[in-house]
């Protein structure tokens, strides 16, 4: 992992995480409550639906009957036994029951005795004198039914799936109610439930459906010129202070557009600003120090005959040789200049590097090796890339002890161009490396601290980047990507994304 990625974890860990998306929050804020109310809603319309329409069955099946407990209430149905099903009484009575079954539209109609023992049946389900298994479910209701209480059973589903309901009354023989018809309802009572069921599921999709495109649309008209200002944002974050903001709305998120366009303008006056006071300052500055660096060329010819007085002499020429090396990197850094691009070839400019650094190198017992093979030409602003190479090679140089050797190497990478400037000096110490392109941070006694923040500010404006491996012992190595065609060339230099 190369530290330039390192800086940017560890700048992530550091940020809020804004993983929550706007558009899914203002989503789940409508939809949670109309869910709930159109299920509730329509539960509460169900239910009640459900309890009106199963007491309407219950009070039909228990008219019925009685009806039929009418009927059946003869002293000789007591009398009734296994193998009777043949028998002109049995039938005459199973008769009757069928013939009200079908007039009233129900499922089954059925004698029974207080000991849950089938006496007639219209369907001829269960023999007579045998338990009749269904009523087990329906104790509770037949307690109330053999003490004279019609009464009807819970809703439950046949073996067809279907809901059925039994309407029960009681059979008086004799003073007593020692028997009880059973009437069993079918499912046709309950097609409009059913169909209300279908309907208020219907409406309850249609307007959870409603209330996804609204919220869609409005979260798309909120989120959409929100992401448009956070793009806005980082471009003055990252020095782009040139580009109009203009509002796109008429209501806070217009407000705050409009604010932020403000703030851009106001960066844009004082960064102005400032680049005429660095200005200023480094040309009045420049001027006397071309007058003593004049008069200390004439003072040497003085001097020639003097070697003591020419020793505080040279000291003083390297001073003021440092003092315009200072000037000259303030103005660079705060001019902003359009890049002026030109074809030139990567290999050729490392070529000329090598060449300027030569001197220095052979001066610190270093040497300088290029490699790589020339990749046709490319559109960069051959001018501040060859700066740009040059400080990280007299960096290199510098952190590089006699016999080493600096590395200076192009190739293809991502489509585009990757030079790198490789040592094995002395590193970079871990406390330094999150800060070498800060402005004015340097390491050493004499320097400006500009020099990586210079080369990081031309690499942003060609649209690339620059990143760097080091540890302390064992050497750095400095990679710069850039694009085979500055992808910036006729904008202004910024500073790059922090």
């Amino acid at each position: 992992m190369t530290q330039k990625q390192s800086q940017d974890e560890s700048a992530a860990s550091q940020r809020p995480a804004f993983r929550r998306r706007l558009w899914l929050r203002l989503l789940l804020a409508y939809l949670l409550p109309t869910a709930v109310i159109v299920a509730a809603t329509g539960l509460i319309a169900y239910r009640a639906a459900r309890l009106a329409l199963e007491e309407q069955l219950g009070q039909e099946l228990v008219s019925i009957a009685r009806q039929a407990a009418d009927g059946a209430a003869r002293p000789w149905i007591m009398e009734l036994a296994p193998g009777d099903e043949a028998s002109r009484t049995y039938r005459n009575l199973q008769q009757k029951l069928n013939r009200l079954r079908e007039s009233t539209g129900t499922r089954v109609i059925f004698l029974f005795d207080e000991k849950e023992r089938a006496l007639c049946d219209s369907e001829n389900r269960v023999p007579i004198g045998e338990s009749v298994p269904w009523l087990a479910a329906s104790r509770t209701e037949l307690r109330d039914v053999f003490q004279g209480t019609p009464r009807a059973s819970s809703l439950f589903e046949g073996h067809d799936g279907k809901p059925y309901m039994t309407g029960f009354a009681p059979v008086a023989i004799e003073g007593r109610f020692r028997a009880a018809i059973g009437v069993e309802g079918s499912a046709r009572f309950f097609e409009g439930l059913l169909d209300l069921r279908r309907t208020l599921l219907w409406v309850a999709a249609s307007a959870l459906l409603m209330v996804i495109l609204v919220t869609l649309l409005v979260s798309r008209r909120i989120t959409g010129p929100l992401r448009r200002l956070s793009a806005a944002a980082r471009s003055i974050g990252a020095g782009e202070l040139h580009r109009e903001i203009a509002p796109e709305t008429a209501d806070e998120i217009g407000l705050l557009a409009a604010t932020l366009n403000d703030m851009r303008r106001s960066l844009e006056a004082r960064d102005r600003q400032l680049q005429m006071m660095l200005s200023g300052i480094a040309h009045e500055v420049r001027n006397p120090l071309g007058g003593m660096t004049l008069f200390a060329g004439l003072l040497r010819e003085e001097l020639v005959d003097r070697p003591e007085a020419l020793g505080h002499l040279n000291r003083i020429t390297t001073e003021l040789d440092y003092l315009g090396r200072v000037v000259n990197d303030f103005l660079d850094f705060a001019r902003k200049r359009p890049l002026a691009p030109a074809e030139v070839d990567a290999r050729s400019l490392l070529d000329d590097v090598a060449g300027l650094c030569r001197p220095a190198a052979e001066k610190a017992g270093v040497s300088i090796a290029v490699e790589g093979a020339p990749l046709g030409p490319v559109r960069w602003d051959a001018e501040r890339m060859r700066r740009v190479i040059l400080n990280l090679a007299h960096n290199a140089i510098q952190a590089s002890a006699a016999g080493q050797t600096v590395v200076l190497a192009v190739e293809a990478s991502e489509g585009g161009v990757r030079v790198e400037v490789c040592d094995r000096g002395r590193g970079i110490a871990s406390e330094a490396q999150g800060r070498i392109f800060e402005p004015f941070f340097t390491t050493r006694q004499q320097g400006t601290g500009l020099g990586l923040a210079l080369a990081q500010k031309i690499v942003a404006a060609h649209g690339g980047r620059i990143d760097f491996e080091s540890a302390p012992g064992r050497g750095t190595t400095f990679r710069v990507w850039l694009p085979r065609e500055a992808s910036a060339a006729e904008r202004e230099e910024s500073w790059p994304a922090s």
